[in-house]
């Protein structure tokens, strides 16, 4: 059998058209047995499932209603003026900044700050907050009509501070958008009869070696800022630690005052005042804070362990023993008062500088009513016993019952001794707010605090 030419492009296009057709057909059957995914359809608002998991946001989305967090005393409160339709309050202050320029330290600046109500319907300041406690806002006017002016009273105490200073007072009205918040500022320079420069004596952490040397001093430079000439009459110190010492460097203008330590000096803060007396009229006196901080041979931190109770299996906790000192220290025992606690000491810098002690506690591990301690002994002299005291935060139950706390409140837990506030161990200010370069105060009795470890009798200690 033969067939033409022109029946060969035929017969290979009807080939194709067959092939194409099953394929389509394996393919709609492929889609039938997979298995179809639910559409997901948002409910209405308002006709939320309790329970039911809702649409994860798309990555990068805001959230259109973010949660206000509140801050106590910082609520702005609700405006007790009804506009009426049409009525839109506003405001303009005539000078928002002002500065007073150049005063001297202890003086009281007063300001007024005025305003005017530009919009159409009632003003009404909802609060007036200053940026600090320095600074104070008199009784001013609360609503003022349109057209009318209204004044905000402002007084700032220097105190001691020094330098420029800035602050800030934050308007709150009932006016719409970005005018309901305006923030004014009171700025300006402060200086001092007389100045020390550094502002205070301080040594800084000081070890035992460190401290028994009598060559350790800080030099102050005293500037006389007044047209006057004056003289030091008198230099002396509220703790015999220290000793102080007064030379003129310039006539009635400038002084250098050297100040010493006096060995031997005691473990922990040493703080005093230097007073400086002087023929200046109305500033004779001058106070100039001094301090140091003096490590024991050898401490611990944490220097004490406090435990929680109701401890879900067995928890750890680490200590960090650390040599002050030239020489190697070695730890030749460690004990606990209680044997269920696990002890474990290596050394993390060679030559004897510094260990670190981990204590492992079960969770049937009670503290005894008298207390426990975990005993480190040393080859130090000065401290042959390291004691590490152990105690523990009483249920919720009495800690409610003795502070009179609500339920749900946190008494928190210390595991080791609070900083005094403000203060480092040199003593140095980290007040928040700025004075500008503050002057130190005078320093003031410390309350007694947890001391670093103390020499500990040898005899029986640790038993």
């Amino acid at each position: 059998m033969t067939c033409s030419k022109s029946r060969i492009p035929a017969a290979f296009v009807c080939l194709a058209a067959m092939a194409m057709l099953c394929l389509s057909a394996g393919l709609r059957a492929e889609e039938q047995t997979k298995p179809r995914q639910p559409q997901v359809v948002p409910p209405a608002k308002g006709h939320e499932v309790p329970g039911a998991q809702q649409p994860m946001p798309k990555p990068g989305a805001m959230n259109p209603n973010p949660p206000q967090v509140k801050v106590p005393g910082q609520e702005i409160p609700e405006p007790t003026v009804k506009l009426k339709e049409g009525e839109v309050p506003s405001v303009k202050f005539d000078t928002p900044t002002y500065d007073f320029g150049r005063v001297r330290s202890g003086q009281e600046i007063t300001h007024d700050f005025w305003f005017s109500n530009t919009g159409t319907g009632p003003l009404e300041l909802l609060k007036v907050r200053p940026s600090c406690g320095c600074t104070t806002a008199g009784e001013h006017d609360k609503i003022v009509q349109p057209g009318q002016s209204g004044k905000i009273p402002i007084r700032l105490n220097t105190g001691h501070a020094s330098g420029p200073i800035h602050k800030t007072i934050m308007i709150n009205t009932n006016a719409p958008g970005e005018g309901a918040a305006v923030t004014l500022h009171i700025q300006g320079e402060v200086w001092q009869p007389i100045q020390a420069t550094p502002a205070s004596a301080s040594f800084g952490r000081l070890t035992t070696d460190t401290a028994a040397s009598a060559s350790m001093e800080r030099k102050l430079t005293v500037v006389n800022n007044t047209d006057e000439k004056i003289k030091i009459t008198k230099v002396t110190c509220s703790n015999p630690s220290f000793k102080a010492d007064v030379s003129e460097l310039e006539e009635g203008k400038k002084f250098e005052l050297t100040v010493a330590v006096v060995p031997p000096l005691s473990t922990g803060p040493v703080t005093g005042n230097i007073e400086l007396t002087t023929t200046m009229q109305d500033n004779q006196k001058m106070l100039i804070p001094v301090n140091a901080y003096v490590t024991a041979d050898v401490d611990v931190t944490p220097n004490q362990l406090t435990l929680t109770p109701n401890r879900n299996g067995t928890v750890q906790r680490q200590f960090f023993i650390r040599n002050n000192t030239v020489n190697p220290v070695k730890i030749s025992e460690q004990t606990a008062s209680n044997e269920k606690l696990q002890l474990n000491i290596v050394e993390t810098q060679p030559v004897g500088k510094a260990y670190r002690l981990t204590v492992d506690i079960p969770q049937d591990y009670v503290v005894a009513e008298s207390g426990d301690k975990i005993t480190l002994k040393t080859d130090n002299p000065n401290v042959p016993n390291l004691i590490i005291p152990i105690n523990q935060v009483p249920p919720m139950g009495d800690v409610t019952k003795q502070f009179g706390m609500q339920a749900g409140q946190n008494p928190g837990i210390m595991t080791q001794p609070p900083a005094q506030a403000g203060q480092d161990h040199a003593g140095h200010d980290h007040a928040g707010h700025n004075h500008g370069a503050t002057t130190p105060q005078p320093a003031q009795p410390q309350p007694a605090q947890p001391q670093p470890a103390q020499p500990q009798p040898a005899n029986g200690a640790g038993k």
